[in-house]
């Protein structure tokens, strides 16, 4: 059974679980359950060690050498990669008047921004709104489950794992990629940069969390719900019943912000 296949099928069984507990009003997650924390645990440390060999050097080198307008252009192209998502998982949750708004920044930054490395859409003052099939499942009501921590890909709960295998699928460059060497480029090409600018963007403050965290891998689950939920509400005000874990004073929603610039 190929790869893509398999994944397909792995997200199709995620979904058919989540949707049995669907609900009208968006979720909120309010803990952190994790039923799998000995595997996470090992996958978290593996992941540690990736970074610490290979996107940790390469981000302390971008951070260092690269001028500020390229770090603005990369951050520029990373958003702007995503769009399409975003108008489709915007459409999804019943808000046209955002899946336009995104749709038309895809097409002012991808041709008049040079493929999207100039946001002219936010000069225009059409603003940028990140949106993925996670937070479309929580839109109606269905709520993290476990939290898993995935390979490479790091923090996540099963509600946004299969979001990821939905977006992979809905994203038009993965169709793409098979059947153009260019858009495959373009596709590989989108994945490094995507990599290397969060890991630059979250430099500082996820050093910071390892230095004040007694247990930083608990503290960045919290974190992880803490930032959902954010992204969830689109930035509103957490609601009422929400009860936020106080273990950690580090707020990753700031390392989201940074990322976003």
């Amino acid at each position: 059974m190929k790869f893509r296949t398999l994944l397909s099928l792995c997200a199709a069984g995620s979904l058919s679980l989540l949707t049995a507990c669907a609900s009208t009003e968006p979720a909120q997650d309010t803990s952190d359950y994790d039923p799998l924390e000995p595997v996470n645990r090992v996958v978290h440390g593996v992941n540690g060690a990736v970074d610490f060999m290979v996107l940790y050097p390469a981000a302390m080198w971008y951070r260092d050498i690269a001028p500020e307008p390229v770090k603005t252009s990369v951050a520029s192209f990373v958003r702007n990669i995503n769009e399409p998502l975003n108008s489709f998982n915007a459409l999804l949750q019943g808000d046209p008047d955002q899946a336009a708004a995104s749709f038309q920044r895809f097409i002012m930054n991808s041709t008049l921004g040079f493929l999207g490395f100039n946001d002219v859409a936010s000069d225009f003052g059409i603003p940028y709104r990140r949106e993925d099939f996670g937070q479309t499942l929580a839109h109606y009501g269905i709520g993290g489950g476990p939290y898993i921590v995935l390979p490479l890909l790091g923090p996540s709960n099963l509600r946004d794992t299969a979001g990821i295998g939905v977006d992979y699928f809905a994203n038009p460059l993965t169709w793409g990629a098979q059947n153009s060497d260019t858009v495959e480029a373009l596709y590989l090409g989108s994945v490094g940069l995507t990599a290397l600018h969060y890991r630059y963007a979250t430099i500082n403050q996820l050093n910071e969390l390892q230095k004040s965290s007694i247990d930083y891998y608990a503290a960045l689950r919290s974190l992880y719900r803490q930032q959902r939920n954010q992204m969830i509400r689109n930035g509103g005000p957490s609601p009422e019943f929400a009860v936020e874990d106080e273990s950690a004073s580090f707020d990753f929603d700031d390392a989201v912000e940074a990322a976003s610039q």
